[in-house]
């Protein structure tokens, strides 16, 4: 028998501010702390470790798998000794009241973002912002890789390898090259460029207007003073105008202050408010995945965006601007996955000529422009899942089945299925949520529960499969029989009862997004029955389950996959109360995507921040970075 560990569970109780009849220490050491240990994690889960990280709401999501698994009477498993009902309850009592009512009013942390790159993205939109210029630099870079957020412009993500900065270079070199090219006198004359003979030799009003706006914010006299220096010393070495403006935009291009999105620190213990221009940058990094345009500039140099009346206007003409698309195709397909059909998840085309790259990009199309439109017209954010139209050229309303649309521009189309309006009838997310050449029920219903509602089931035990092999062999079995044979097995029906319905009831949809009624010459059976006993049928009937018995989940998890895009970072315990906010202003107003935006920009930690203490000691060490603006 193993020695027990040295762990207590009376931190968990004072945490709860509650007492127990029994330790709750002997309960966890007695049944649980045995298998569940930094040296014997099974099920990876680690109970010791989770117990050493206060307040226990850090790991909320942990905590739940534990719960779950205690309630169903899974943990501890069979030939284990086992509490008593007793003692069972009284340990969920406790992880309820210490997850569940924890008081969030003893907390004030904004979060932190660190400074971080650009995302390949955001260096595209800002390059091209920052010209007036179409270029898209970074199709020759690395992929970016998204974080544990699950978005590409993570902090914890954008680092600056020396193969990238290699990249930011040539980038550099080539994009100089075409903003100096001889036919953009135009773009010549907006930059304050002259190449003209007899020009003056030093170009102040270049410097004065180039580099703040290349910076995003205010630029020091120091630092035009040492770009200055740059251009005289080399038009003084080569007499060439034209290579000392090369020379500049090159060096501005790969510093620290165009690659990263910096914001001033400060030595302060507590949280504060960022400033003006820091404000801008978020606005518009978050809403256009791009730089400020002048506008935004002007109102942070005349301290007027923390204005509430100036802040909403803003907010209301930056989600008027075409650049707003990007929530739709860059928050969207990092949220739903679907940016990654046409590159890891594509079909072969000697097999699958019909799967062309001008239908993929429909597909992906489709999905970011019902996301826009939406928001743009500020719809209730249940129209994400209820939409009776759709996006179509004639292509993809082709494969979708649907006639009479010509021409290859994606337009509005009014459905006359119930089927295939909203996100659940999207064919870009069928074929993300698909194997190739088959669906999967149980992939499709993981991907709604923990993308759509932000609530994953706990992972499955070890070696589960999809079927069990003589299941899989079945083939008089109907995918919704197989999964219910599935379901008869005890260690899987408590995952299974919240997965497979949802998936089940999109069986309609083939992998590629196509509706049929039959499968390998059989009927598709694709009704389904929530763990509550809620019935329903197909797509149609599994939207208007999700809006009606997950509708406060649904909106969460919107609400707070768009918050951690816009802040930049994943979402933390401390974020808790924001997000509360955000769904009480949706409440009073139909749920519309507009209040949703205006209450993510107005939240205590889109508008502030709090060093971590490390920081905190580097910001008192460096009085260059104290800065205010």
């Amino acid at each position: 028998m193993k020695p027990l560990l040295p762990i207590t569970f009376a931190l968990l109780l004072s945490l709860a501010g509650v007492a127990s009849a029994q330790t709750a220490d002997a309960l966890l050491l007695k049944h649980c702390s045995a298998c569940h240990n930094p040296e014997e994690s099974q099920g990876q889960v680690d109970l010791v470790t989770l117990l050493k990280q206060t307040p226990l709401v850090r790991n909320t999501s942990a905590w739940r798998i534990v719960m779950d698994r205690i309630d169903g009477g899974e943990m501890p498993p069979d030939g284990e000794p086992q509490p008593s009902n007793e003692e069972r309850q009284e340990l969920l009592n406790l992880l309820t009241r210490a997850i569940d009512q924890f008081d969030y009013s003893q907390i004030d942390n904004p979060g932190y973002e660190p400074a971080r790159r650009l995302s390949n993205i955001e260096y595209d939109n800002t390059v091209s912002d920052l010209f007036g210029l179409t270029l898209r630099p970074s199709s020759k870079f690395p992929t970016d890789l998204s974080g544990k957020s699950g978005f590409d412009n993570s902090a914890n993500t954008l680092f600056l390898q020396p193969q990238l900065f290699e990249r930011f270079v040539h980038a550099a070199d080539e994009i100089s090259n075409e903003v100096l090219s001889e036919s953009n006198s135009h773009l010549h004359n907006k930059l304050h460029i002259n190449l003209r003979d007899g020009a003056r030799v030093t170009p102040a009003s270049f410097l004065e207007t180039f580099l703040s706006r290349a910076f995003r914010r205010p630029v020091t006299e120091n630092e035009k003073a040492k770009y200055r220096e740059l251009f005289i010393a080399v038009y003084s070495q080569t007499n060439d105008r034209r290579l000392a403006y090369k020379r500049l935009i090159d060096t501005v291009l790969i510093s620290p202050q165009f690659l990263f999105k910096t914001e001033s620190l400060s030595a302060k213990q507590e949280s504060y408010r960022i400033g003006q221009f820091e404000l801008a940058n978020r606005l518009s990094y978050f809403l256009w995945a791009s730089m400020p345009d002048e506008e935004l500039f002007e109102l942070a140099k005349q301290k007027k965006l923390f204005d509430q009346a100036v802040l909403n206007e803003q907010v209301q003409r930056m989600l008027n601007s075409p650049k707003a698309d990007t929530l739709g195709s860059v928050f969207g397909g990092q949220w739903l996955g679907f940016q990654h059909l046409g590159t890891r998840i594509r079909m072969d085309p000697i097999d699958n000529p019909w799967c062309t790259e001008s239908l993929m990009s429909a597909m992906r199309q489709e999905t970011a422009m019902l996301l826009s439109h939406t928001i743009r017209h500020n719809k209730p954010a249940t129209e994400l899942l209820l939409a009776d139209y759709t996006f179509l050229n004639e292509e993809l309303a082709q494969h979708y089945r649907i006639p009479n649309i010509l021409g290859d521009h994606l337009r509005r189309v009014e459905l006359t299925s119930p089927h295939r309006g909203g996100l659940l009838g999207q064919g870009s997310l069928h074929a993300v949520t698909s194997f190739p050449g088959r669906t999967s029920p149980i992939v499709r219903g993981n991907w709604v529960l923990t993308t759509i509602l932000g609530t994953p089931p706990p992972p499955p035990p070890p070696g589960a499969a999809e079927f069990e092999p003589a299941v899989e062999r079945r083939r008089d079995l109907s995918t919704a029989e197989k999964l219910a044979l599935h379901r008869d097995n005890p260690r899987c029906a408590s995952c299974h009862d919240q997965i497979d319905p949802l998936g089940v009831a999109l069986e309609n949809f083939d992998f590629f997004g196509r509706y049929q009624t039959r499968s390998r010459g059989k009927p598709i059976d694709a009704k389904a029955q929530l763990p509550d006993g809620t019935s329903f049928e197909g797509p149609a009937g599994l939207k208007l389950a999700i809006v009606e018995a997950y509708h406060e989940e649904f909106i969460r998890q919107l609400s707070s996959r768009l918050l951690s895009y816009g802040l930049g970072r994943q979402l933390e315990y401390f974020d808790e109360p924001a997000i509360r906010k955000i769904y009480r202003d949706l409440e009073t107003d139909d749920f519309r995507l507009h209040t949703l935006i205006n209450s993510i920009i107005n939240s205590y930690p889109f508008q502030h921040k709090r060093l971590p203490q490390a920081s905190i000691d580097e910001a008192r060490e460096e009085p260059g970075l104290n800065r205010n603006n």
